[in-house]
């Protein structure tokens, strides 16, 4: 009976956001989705292909659950093609979390934290390619539970095809994983038959153009690195503020020193992966837990994407999902911490997308410090996550908390 309510509560958990969404027609919180239909008309009209012939803002295979979405959807529209696909996939990825019923307590605590995170965190957390992404995830976090190595590596390689995050998990994968060798193969050769294709479709560089389309981006309001200029806004400082891209359809801040930061966040992001990555090569050394290496690595390299990363739009939170499924699935942190400020980060994202957007937009007080408090816990996470990442080096007494 549980596993069928499971189940079922998986597969409701998108159709129940869909129905929130609607009531904030300001915001549109589905937006995005419509706009993937726009874009594969855009290409079926004899347009050129988005991500092999020309710019896209993600990986090229992402077009293949926006076109399985049309398909799903039929005349009823992309809206509900799109949120079948996510519940369908959800349902399948938690069936296989749980082993189709047979899984131990362990296994169902994660699955239920999953469909609680992503009822928390409210219409992005299914309204985006990242809702994608992380299902695909959750197989490749099983199949590295199951010692699948390659496998696994294949599945978090392809998910960041679909959108790029899923790398984080590859990386935990390759150092916290034996047979590294192979797994290092499985992502050349996934990513290397992907190009492939890509070219063999008459693509050209804009095949890479998701990684340039990024960095060009200015710094948006949700990021924690926005907080000085929304503060600094709030405050009353001349010349600082909010404003509105068109080009890229998002809201961004403006002021003092902004496009200085833009650019050297990226190149904070790329040296705090770097740090994750020597930290967890450190625990590797040191004969840590390796379900723990790969747990706590999973939780500072995705902290490490969102914290230092210009955009930091509400969808970016799903990508804590993994680390939480992971804390849960392992029984490898017995601190409490982490998880509770995953699930405060998840509610309180809902407050600010959508719920509180539009009082953001005027720089409201609740907005504000709802805002405030979402991203102090990000940073309050990272360090944590560091912390603990870094200390599985010192002893091997600490590989189980």
């Amino acid at each position: 009976m549980t596993f069928f309510t499971l189940i079922l509560v998986a597969l409701a958990v998108p159709f129940v956001q869909l129905a929130f969404s609607q009531l904030f027609s300001q915001v549109l919180p589905m937006n995005d989705v419509l706009l993937y239909g726009y874009w594969l008309q855009l290409m079926d009209s004899g347009e050129q292909l988005f991500g092999i012939q020309q710019k896209f803002v993600y990986p090229y295979p992402a077009l293949l659950p926006m076109f399985l979405a049309t398909l799903v959807g039929g005349q009823a529209g992309i809206l509900i093609g799109w949120t079948t696909l996510v519940a369908f996939l959800n349902a399948l990825a938690t069936c296989v979390l749980v082993s189709w019923g047979r899984g131990g307590a362990p296994a169902f605590a994660a699955a239920w934290s999953w469909v609680i995170f992503l009822l928390l965190l409210g219409p992005a957390g299914v309204g985006r390619i990242d809702a994608i992404a992380a299902a695909v995830a959750v197989f490749g976090l099983v199949a590295y539970a199951r010692k699948q190595n390659s496998l696994a590596m294949l599945a978090f390689t392809f998910g960041a095809w679909i959108k790029i995050w899923p790398i984080a998990l590859a990386i935990s994968a390759f150092f916290a994983g034996t047979k590294k060798l192979i797994m290092g193969i499985v992502a050349v050769s996934t990513s290397l038959l992907i190009l492939i294709f890509a070219f063999a479709a008459g693509g050209n560089l804009n095949v890479f153009s998701f990684v340039f389309t990024q960095a060009t981006r200015g710094i948006q309001i949700e990021s924690p690195l926005a907080l000085f200029w929304i503060w600094a806004a709030k405050l009353g400082l001349p010349n600082t503020g909010i404003y509105y891209d068109g080009e890229i359809i998002t809201n961004q801040v403006y002021g003092p020193a902004v496009a200085e930061i833009s650019f050297l966040s990226t190149i904070a992001l790329a040296v705090a992966i770097l740090i994750t990555a020597g930290l967890a090569f450190r625990a590797v050394r040191a004969g840590a837990n390796r379900d723990l290496i790969f747990t706590l690595t999973a939780l500072t390299s995705v902290l490490d994407l969102i914290v230092f990363n210009k955009v930091g739009s509400p969808q970016f939170m799903t990508w804590l999902a993994l680390p939480l499924i992971a804390m849960i699935y392992f029984q490898v942190l017995r601190n409490w911490f982490a998880i509770t400020c995953i699930f405060l980060v998840a509610a309180l994202t809902s407050l600010i997308y959508p719920v509180l957007y539009i009082d953001l937009m005027g720089l409201g007080d609740l907005s504000v410090a709802v805002l405030t408090v979402r991203n102090l816990l990000l940073v309050a996470l990272l360090v944590y996550a560091n912390y603990r990442l870094g200390g599985l080096a010192k002893a091997k007494s600490q590989a189980m908390p």
